[in-house]
């Protein structure tokens, strides 16, 4: 809240001003700690973002008239559910650095403060489940004895097994379906490689494209063919499997899965998205940078669409593209989780 009222009394040039003035307003469901937020332009970017990729706000009035949440980027704090710090990979050097981590990723304790207010601990469902849910998907992420694909498909089991957990929304329900997927182990793919995901995940990227500036990536899957691609951009890239890993889990982290946004029950639905955002990913880096690119390539294709996913309505965008109108099916999603 004070933030807000900061920009909104500044002294500053008119253009600055009639950009604040359009951008800047008070939400809906407004609290102390999240009282406002800028309006994104059509492209989904900040409207303080200058052509030359400086911030209006900061090369005018210093750094000091930043927001909190500016500031501290990549950083987020959550605190509605746990005590945690993530990092965005929306931010290029954060991909830089999960892409150069090897080992698991660990989630380790260290005190850290932050100059602005924030959420209080949520006392209801979510919270009491909200670290046992999200260590179950983790675990089965970074399970190297399995191909990523077929973590994947184990997180779609996991998934199905707590959205029946949580329908009835009970504290026995849940805890009877957390002992269920426990009990679950991966299961190796059988036969030949399934890529029938590649039409899904290119029509998506489609229509994708009609709201987020990533139309070049749409174009390189219209214009490619799937199988023979991805087969060079692995020799590419051979340590894919593990620096996807890293920026799942890292997703996961960020993004407060499986509980984000209108999904924060429907845990198979939050799968789905999470599903959609791996085979758009996947498809884009593959058919873009399988015949030329490089690291630093593969970090700015990373970073901007995440940024999409991150910052949007990427996640309900995913679903009503993916479900038609109805609800995702597990044949369409497990050749998501294929590719």
């Amino acid at each position: 809240m004070r933030d807000y009222f900061k920009l909104v009394g500044m002294e500053c040039g008119r253009d600055l001003r009639e950009r604040l003035d359009r951008s800047l307003h008070i939400l809906r469901d407004a609290t102390p700690e999240r009282y406002a937020e800028f309006s994104r332009t059509y492209t989904g970017d900040c409207p303080m973002l200058r052509p030359d990729g400086l911030c209006m706000l900061q090369r005018e009035c210093g750094e000091d008239a930043l927001s909190a949440v500016c500031r501290y980027y990549p950083r987020s704090p959550r605190t509605l559910h746990s005590d945690e710090c993530a990092l965005s990979a929306s931010c290029e050097r954060v991909c830089e650095q999960l892409f150069e981590k090897t080992d698991r990723m660990r989630f380790v304790d260290v005190p850290l403060e932050f100059a602005y207010e924030l959420p209080k601990r949520s006392d209801d469902m979510i919270t009491r489940f909200y670290v046992p849910v999200r260590k179950l998907f983790v675990s089965a992420l970074q399970n190297r004895e399995y191909t990523l694909s077929e973590r994947l498909a184990f997180c779609e089991k996991l998934a199905a097994v707590l959205r029946d957990g949580f329908a009835a929304r009970g504290i026995s329900g849940i805890e009877r379906a957390l002992e269920e997927c426990v009990s679950l182990s991966p299961e190796r793919a059988a036969g030949e490689r399934d890529t029938s995901g590649f039409g899904t995940a290119a029509y998506m990227l489609s229509r994708l494209a009609e709201r987020y500036p990533i139309e070049r990536y749409a174009a390189a899957c219209a214009a490619s063919e799937y199988g023979g691609m991805e087969k060079e951009f692995l020799k590419r890239f051979p340590g894919w499997e593990i620096m996807c890993e890293q920026v799942l889990v890292n997703h996961v982290f960020y993004d407060g899965f499986p509980f984000y946004g209108d999904l924060r029950y429907d845990i198979y639905h939050a799968f789905a998205a999470l599903a959609a955002l791996y085979a758009v990913w996947k498809v884009s880096s593959v058919c873009s940078l399988a015949c030329e690119g490089d690291i630093n390539a593969l970090v700015a294709l990373t970073s901007e669409l995440f940024r999409m996913a991150e910052n949007s309505n990427f996640n309900i965008a995913a679903l009503a593209l993916l479900a038609n109108g109805g609800v995702p099916e597990k044949s369409v999603i497990l050749p998501l989780c294929a590719l």
